[in-house]
């Protein structure tokens, strides 16, 4: 965010290692020793039998419940059909239907219609009560979606603006604050601070509204303040300025230091998710199940999370689902990236090939084990990564 734009240097890269405000450079020369962790033991099994979905063709496998699983294997070996298809079809089906996945994938005309998997969960679902995906697809595809209103802390934020004596003596609830509520909102932008610009075979654009310019908000309301401050200039606070503003706030402050620690601390309150990237997008998702108490043992599924981040944001994303874990939730990620793939506590590494050379279980164990199976892909780097 504002804490970056800056070209830090531009060279051969051996010259970066000179360069201490670099935060890639202690990855590029790996400056640190590979991490040494004690793998968990499994609470539980989660067994799948008969699995048959694109290349899989009745394959068995077991995640460990409690535990940290990575799937691996190379492109195409069937690993998001055990995963991201047949995991979450048939856990999603005993539970009613898969939590956190709400929107349709969109198919091109080109596409078969989708397939269903075959196969059956045989042990395990006793111990899971909720299934959440957590993907990199956006929070919301307008500019009235933002990080606020997503993680649900807004609705704290508008409960405070509603309780002060100006807003009470004026007769304002809640929903006064609200963009989405035609009695607070800019008229023009309807509570969008944009307006959408129409082109002729192509996109939509966004301009900022020549009439609140951007404040989402009518003048009444905006006329209300909470500690100097009115509703348009809370959702233009970073992340990390809003954790000073709302230290006394507790339900606020939990959700704001959550994202914070997940590496978000540069965003803005309000700012639209159109501008958000797919990572971001991801930890939002994440940390929005970060704050939430514990509601149940939940299996968490995510497919190659690690897309598009550098490696101090991959991190961040480890730390927090090894919070996960640790509160007593599963998490299951297909991954290629061997520093993630050595800190989880199991792994099952699909194959050995793509398409008809794959789809089986080549080995699962923990790292260690399979960065000594002589048959695995996977193996000889997971080794290195292992150190």
């Amino acid at each position: 965010g504002e804490q970056g734009g800056q070209v830090l240097y531009s060279g051969p890269p051996a010259g970066l290692a000179h360069v201490a405000e670099s935060q890639t450079r202690a990855y590029l020369f790996a400056e640190q020793a590979p991490a040494r962790r004690t793998a968990r033991q499994a609470q539980g099994w989660l067994r799948l039998e008969g699995i048959s979905r694109n290349n899989l063709k009745d394959l068995s496998a077991e995640f460990p419940l409690g535990c940290f699983t990575a799937v691996t294997g190379v492109s195409g070996s069937g690993k998001s059909s055990l995963v991201s298809q047949a995991l979450l079809e048939l856990v999603g089906a005993h539970l009613g239907r898969p939590q956190g996945n709400e929107e349709p994938e969109e198919l091109n005309l080109e596409d078969d219609a989708p397939q269903a998997s075959s196969g059956e969960v045989t042990a395990g679902l006793e111990r899971i009560k909720r299934l959440v995906q957590v993907d990199q697809k956006p929070i919301g595809r307008t500019p009235r979606s933002n990080l606020a209103t997503y993680t649900g802390l807004f609705d704290h934020v508008r409960k405070l603006f509603a309780a002060t004596p100006e807003a009470r003596a004026l007769g304002y609830d809640a929903g006064q604050f609200s963009f989405n509520v035609a009695k607070g909102r800019c008229p023009a932008c309807e509570g969008e601070g944009f307006v959408s610009v129409e082109l002729l075979f192509m996109p939509s654009v966004y301009a900022p509204c020549p009439t609140c310019h951007g404040a989402r908000y009518n003048p009444q309301t905006l006329a209300i303040q909470w500690q100097g401050l009115n509703i348009a200039q809370v959702l233009q606070l970073t992340v990390q300025e809003a954790v000073e503003v709302f230290a006394e706030q507790a339900s606020i402050r939990r959700s704001l230091e959550v994202l914070r620690d997940i590496g978000l601390g540069y965003l803005r309150l309000g700012q639209p998710a159109t501008e958000l990237s797919g990572g971001e997008a991801q930890r939002i998702k994440l940390a929005t199940e970060l704050q939430r108490n514990p509601r149940g043992a939940t299996l968490y599924v995510l497919d190659e999370p690690t897309t598009g981040l550098h490696p101090r944001d991959v991190d961040r994303l480890l730390e927090q689902l090894d919070n996960l874990v640790r509160a007593g939730h599963s998490v299951v990620v297909v991954e290629h990236e061997m520093r993630v793939v050595a800190q989880a506590d199991w792994v099952i590494d699909i194959g050995p090939g793509a398409g008809d050379q794959g789809g089986k279980v080549v080995v699962s164990g923990t790292p260690q084990q399979v960065a000594r199976h002589r048959k695995s892909r996977t193996a000889p780097f997971l080794a290195q990564a292992l150190g």
